[in-house]
């Protein structure tokens, strides 16, 4: 197949301080059964061996790009940047999104664009992951056309992560949030999800190795609980309403809670009141409330 056959797939992979993993990324691109394809890394300000293992590749195969951010600024940055270099690129290809402790499956880039050009009034896709021993870490009940956000922020069609394809013509301002240098990759998604159906393939994308340190091992933003809350509510409340973000205000109220300001937390159990006397989770919150005067 030639460079300029079928879909012009742009992978981009956000990288931090990771260059041990870089040459498993290349084989799993190179080694693939598609050949249109270009390979966009953005570093976000390595300190490692990074700069030097990609420019050894990418110096004499312009199918390989890197870029570095000026400092340290988060992985939902670096992805932002990805958006805007991959439209410089090429504003008519498709960007897949892999972080950088994943690597393709043999198969995915043929499998997607098999799919796109059997499904071409979608502009959002989606591949399956596994984990590296093969099991699965996607669980769809039903491929095809499915809501981000009502089959999987509200729903229970989709859980566990999945490997997303965007048409970038499609997409216009959305993108990940700046209110938190990582994590909270949902605010994009649901964005998107506003105006765009996802249509699932029944296929193997990407594979992931959670590394120990990693943000996910780790935990994303659980010191900053409050935070997280509240921009959940304030963002996905005015889209769903207040009775689907009941479970946020209940937590909102436990984590004040935590830190004895009882005046949020009553105010967070008010909301949930007014609009649901009958959520029962909100009475033992109440209760300590109650008890703490």
């Amino acid at each position: 197949m030639s460079d300029t056959s079928g879909k012009h797939f742009i992978i981009g992979v956000p990288t931090f301080n990771r260059a041990h993993l870089i040459p498993r990324i290349l084989s799993s691109v190179q080694e693939q059964n598609y050949t249109n394809w270009t390979l966009l890394f953005v570093d976000d300000f390595s300190i490692d061996d990074t700069t030097s293992v990609i420019s050894a590749f990418s110096d004499s195969n312009p199918k390989i790009q890197y870029r570095k951010m000026n400092q340290n600024s988060g992985v939902n940055a670096v992805r932002n940047r990805i958006i805007d270099e991959a439209k410089a690129i090429d504003s008519k290809a498709f960007l897949l999104f892999i972080d950088d402790d994943d690597y393709l499956a043999p198969e995915s880039l043929a499998l997607a664009d098999e799919q796109i050009t059997e499904h071409g009034e979608f502009s959002w896709f989606s591949l399956n992951c596994h984990r590296q021993d093969g099991s699965k870490l996607s669980r769809v009940a039903e491929y095809g056309a499915l809501s981000y956000l009502n089959d999987y922020m509200f729903g229970k069609k989709i859980k566990g992560d999945l490997t997303h394809i965007l048409k970038l013509e499609s997409l216009g301002d959305e993108r990940f949030t700046s209110e938190f240098k990582n994590g909270e990759e949902w605010y994009f998604w649901v964005n998107l999800s506003l105006t765009h159906d996802m249509y699932a393939i029944d296929g193997l994308g990407s594979i992931k190795e959670y590394l120990k340190g990693g943000l996910t091992a780790e935990g994303i933003n659980k010191d900053k609980a409050i935070q997280v809350l509240k921009f959940k509510i304030d963002t996905l409340e005015p889209i769903v309403g207040k009775k689907k973000m009941l479970h946020q205000y209940v937590s909102l109220a436990k984590h004040y809670l935590a830190k004895k300001d009882f005046l949020a937390a009553k105010v967070a159990l008010s909301e949930v009141f007014k609009s649901s006397p009958f959520y029962f989770r909100q009475y033992k919150h109440w209760a300590v409330l109650y008890l703490s005067k």
